[in-house]
């Protein structure tokens, strides 16, 4: 078999699911892989979440799996989790209208393989459904061109930045900000 016969394989394998809150040590692997890996792109520091305690994790989960003011996809091929995609909204009145993607990660050596365009689609899809969302707003570094290029091609449209908001080992680093409306809202 040809190495792009193996890749397409294993695109086809892959399974985008919500993951039931007695996996969480997985969840906790990846997404600490996530933020050791990739420190610019999350808000969140591999050291703050490094110091959860168990529980902190489960409760991640069992929220995000019924859908309890988040939703966190994850893509597993063969039992194995290579990437997630997480967004949350506000229970406030005011703010019910929106979510927020708050995290869309994949494994080094599953990039560029569409993965994070399953994911952000199953995301949006599932965004969709809930009657109370209009809108879905995300900040992602202005450094992180594959990212803002993914964003943009799911309608993400620039709408500011914020000048060294995140600061990671010393170093500062702008965000942008982007949105787009729902096609149910």
């Amino acid at each position: 078999m040809s190495k792009l016969q193996r890749i397409h394989k294993m695109v086809k394998a892959v399974k985008i699911i919500s993951l039931p809150p007695e996996r969480w040590p997985e969840a906790k692997r990846l997404r600490l892989e996530a933020l050791r890996g990739a420190p610019t792109a999350f808000a969140s520091s591999f050291a703050d979440e490094e110091a959860f305690v168990d529980e902190i994790w489960i409760a991640r989960l069992r929220s995000a799996f019924k859908r309890d003011g988040n939703l966190t996809l994850y893509a597993e091929v063969e039992g194995e989790l290579i990437g997630m995609a997480g967004a949350g909204w506000s229970a406030k009145a005011k703010l019910r209208h929106v979510a927020e993607v708050y995290s869309v990660y994949i494994s080094p050596a599953r990039r560029g393989l569409g993965i994070a365009s399953q994911l952000m689609r199953r995301l949006l899809d599932e965004l969709s459904t809930l009657p109370q969302l209009e809108k879905v707003c995300l900040t992602v570094n202005r450094a992180g061109q594959p990212a803002i290029s993914l964003y943009q091609r799911f309608g993400f449209e620039k709408v500011g930045m914020a000048r060294r908001e995140l600061c990671v080992d010393g170093q500062y680093y702008d965000l942008l900000y982007m949105e787009r409306f729902l096609e149910s809202g």
